[in-house]
């Protein structure tokens, strides 16, 4: 029994020491650097302000209205990107496999592209002059309505949506893998019991995808809470703030203004807020089946 207890210490402690390494002490400096007042290359002349910048974020208009839209954003696209991904899941499901397995492959190739590169393939698209969807929105006349990344209204929808062509597939992927288990004879004692299709995909799919979705929700809520470059590449966080990021919120004040010890503590805020959000359904999801 000791021998085995010592193995088993001896072969978890490698993982346990780069955790430890990669992830344990460089959150504890950010959280001990997060409680001082310190310029970029200043470090030795940081001075001790103990939660000064916690209560700074919290009376800062300016960081409290990034929070707001970083809130707003994660919460359209995630729900966009659950209705567009199961959707078409479900759809995919329904026709021949064969067929099905090359529209996966297709809707999935958005996926590859890095998030920097499609900011800047719908930057081109948004464009008002050259631009795809102008052009698309011209044949119904709505091209004048429509503000793009140049109005305040509008410039936050716009990155959604560009974020949800990216993104779906993530969705689409995991939500096929989990129809995948579920058995085909349900769908079939549903048919005979005169079931429509809806009935079906909401007492039978969803239901047993529950779990699934439970962890892109975690997965995807986390990645799109932190969200930095396809804003960064579309709107730099313009125009007027009105897709400020959290995480551009942080950039700007550690890279553009020098204040890191400020910067430390938006990141650590942005760490907590996800926690406490994402922490139950993270629990949730560990949950055995009843």
């Amino acid at each position: 029994m000791i021998r085995r207890r010592h193995l088993g210490i001896f072969l978890i402690f490698p993982a346990a020491a780069i955790v430890f390494v990669a992830m344990i002490v460089p959150l504890g400096y950010a959280l001990v650097m997060s409680l001082f007042d310190y310029k970029l290359g200043s470090e030795k002349s940081a001075s001790f302000i103990f939660l000064q910048n916690y209560v700074r974020f919290l009376q800062d208009p300016l960081a409290l209205k990034s929070l707001g839209i970083t809130v707003a954003f994660t919460a359209l696209a995630l729900s966009l990107e659950l209705v567009v991904g199961v959707g078409m899941a479900v759809l995919l499901a329904s026709i021949p496999e064969r067929v099905s397995r090359i529209l996966r492959a297709l809707y999935s190739m958005p996926l590859l592209i890095s998030p920097i590169i499609v900011g800047l393939i719908w930057r081109y698209m948004y464009d008002p002059t050259f631009g795809l969807v102008y052009y698309v929105l011209s044949w119904f006349g709505l091209d004048a309505a429509f503000g793009g990344l140049e109005k305040p209204g509008w410039a936050l929808f716009s990155v959604v949506i560009a974020d949800v062509w990216e993104t779906t597939p993530f969705i689409l992927i995991v939500a096929s893998a989990g129809l995948a288990n579920i058995p085909k004879e349900l769908y079939e004692a549903a048919r005979i019991d005169g079931a429509s299709a809806l009935n079906a995909l909401a007492r039978i799919t969803l239901p047993l995808l529950s779990k699934v979705l439970l962890v892109v929700i975690v997965i995807r809520g986390t990645d799109a809470f932190r969200v930095f470059d396809i804003i960064y590449a579309l709107t730099g966080g313009g125009p007027g703030n009105s897709t400020l990021s959290l995480s551009i919120y942080a950039f700007q004040k550690g890279f553009n203004d020098y204040e890191m010890g400020y910067a430390m503590t938006v990141s650590i805020i942005m760490m907590a807020v996800l926690i406490v959000a994402l922490a139950p359904l993270m629990k949730r999801s560990y949950l055995p089946s009843r």
